[in-house]
């Protein structure tokens, strides 16, 4: 059986894969982002949760989560260790119609998770202007021991709907 940190994929067909810009317009209404990486095809779901009523769950407004797209695409809960180094998050100022959130491995760039039309986005600037979040891209060097990032990739879409996409690399 293989693990999510088997089976490398090349980064261009992962990025055809996951990121095409019919998949980013057409996300399904609770599904905020996702999380790719160079290792593997698996990917991190963030997405808000809501009651059957559709209202945001307060008490636990989202959650995340790995697709496992290189094996069988089953759904698989994040461990101890991922939720508090690499994957986790946290949340604040939670209304009926928003929060604040922010990733454990970028806490100091905090995403505003609000409703808009009856789906929820996180936005955050990307190339200095306002955007709507679909997709964080990390390419990682994994020859060396203990794997290392190389850049972040963040991609949505401005106010006029244009896609942006800004790389980031480690200081």
């Amino acid at each position: 059986m293989l693990t999510r940190r088997a089976l490398p994929l090349s980064l261009a067909a992962a990025a055809v894969q996951i990121c095409s810009p019919r998949r980013l317009l057409a996300l399904p209404s609770r599904e905020l982002f996702t999380l790719a990486r160079s290792t593997n095809a698996n990917v991190v779901k963030y997405a808000v949760r809501t009651g059957r009523d559709g209202r945001l769950d307060l008490a636990n407004p989202v959650e995340a989560y790995w697709l496992m797209l290189a094996e069988n695409g089953r759904r698989e809960e994040l461990t101890w260790t991922e939720r508090q180094l690499a994957y986790g998050f946290s949340v604040a100022a939670v209304r009926s119609d928003g929060f604040v959130l922010r990733l454990a491995a970028c806490a100091e760039r905090a995403l505003r998770v609000r409703a808009i039309d009856g789906a929820f986005v996180a936005e955050l600037p990307i190339l200095r202007q306002p955007a709507v979040l679909r997709r964080i891209f990390v390419q990682t060097d994994a020859r060396a021991l203990i794997p290392s990032v190389r850049y972040v990739e963040l991609s949505g879409f401005s106010a006029n709907r244009q896609l942006v996409v800004e790389r980031i690399a480690p200081h």
